[in-house]
């Protein structure tokens, strides 16, 4: 087994497709089947079945299929090291999108500021792309809302948040309503399956309510826009609508009822291992995050 073998078989799980990973590897196809069958036969496993025309990988298949990328990523990790012994250290941090803007730039000045001898390469993005990426050992640690959906990466609790509905100045719903009440309004909302969305219909269907958004965006600003121009209600973290607030475009209601709030977290993959200069950044980050302010 060679590190040829294992990106060579992380290329076709990525892409189910021994030709796609032939061209991405600018290799011949079946050079490509050559060491998928060279893997199987030296350990007697079953990768992959073939159904369809499409190679679908077994439950070795996926379980290796993890444990060859964290191999890699060590090997990356080291050739970096090796390579670049000489220069200062990089330390790869993710954050999802909300984080992003609201603390991500004021704790990497503070890094900066005392960490002067670590370059830092920052990483936003939605949280499924993160998630990935901390599997991949892209980065080394990340921020995210919410608990990391896959059991191989760990993650500690750095700040619950409380979310707040509001609506535009104009538009026509009373201050102070109940959870059922407000639902019957026109929501606002991010999109389906986005960890916002998640922990909101997660919410709802605690009190057995089917909610129906009569916007959804990916962006958080568009949503403000749109609750600005009096075209319903959204709910969000209540940092991100300051401004709309103090100058009163926006108004909040009251839920009476029910009370919305968010998790943050630091993760990292649980296999990561830290050297003292990201380890020392790390449990800084960590002890600091709730006290980042915009």
């Amino acid at each position: 087994m060679t590190i040829r073998h294992l990106k060579v078989f992380i290329c076709v799980c990525k892409h189910q497709s021994m030709t796609r990973a032939a061209e991405e590897l600018f290799i011949a196809q079946p050079a490509v089947s050559n060491t998928i069958a060279e893997i199987e036969k030296n350990y007697n496993v079953k990768l992959f079945e073939r159904i369809n025309k499409r190679l679908i990988l077994t439950n070795e298949g996926k379980v290796l299929f993890i444990k060859a990328q964290e191999i890699l990523s060590a090997f990356d990790e080291f050739e970096e090291m090796a390579l670049n012994s000489s220069k200062k250290p990089l330390l790869k941090i993710g954050s999802s999108l909300t984080i992003g803007k609201q603390k991500i730039p004021r704790l990497l000045r503070n890094l900066k500021e005392k960490y002067s001898d670590v370059d830092f390469q920052i990483s936003i993005n939605q949280t499924s792309i993160i998630e990935s990426k901390i599997l991949s050992g892209a980065l080394d640690f990340a921020f995210i809302q919410g608990k990391p959906s896959d059991p191989n990466i760990k993650s500690r609790l750095v700040d619950c948040n409380t979310l707040i509905a509001v609506c535009g100045k104009k538009y026509d719903m009373p201050n102070m309503v109940t959870l059922k009440e407000l639902c019957r309004y026109d929501l606002l909302l991010r999109e389906d399956e986005s960890v916002s969305r998640e922990f909101l219909d997660h919410d709802f269907a605690l009190e057995n309510i089917v909610v129906t958004p009569v916007m959804e965006s990916i962006s958080n600003q568009a949503l403000i826009s749109a609750t600005v121009h009096n075209l319903g209600v959204t709910i969000m973290p209540e940092s991100l609508l300051t401004r709309q607030l103090n100058s009163g475009a926006l108004r909040k209601i009251d839920v009476t009822d029910y009370e919305f709030t968010r998790n943050s977290y630091l993760v990292y993959h649980k296999d990561k291992s830290f050297g003292s200069v990201k380890k020392e950044i790390f449990d800084f980050c960590y002890k600091n995050y709730k006290y980042t302010q915009e």
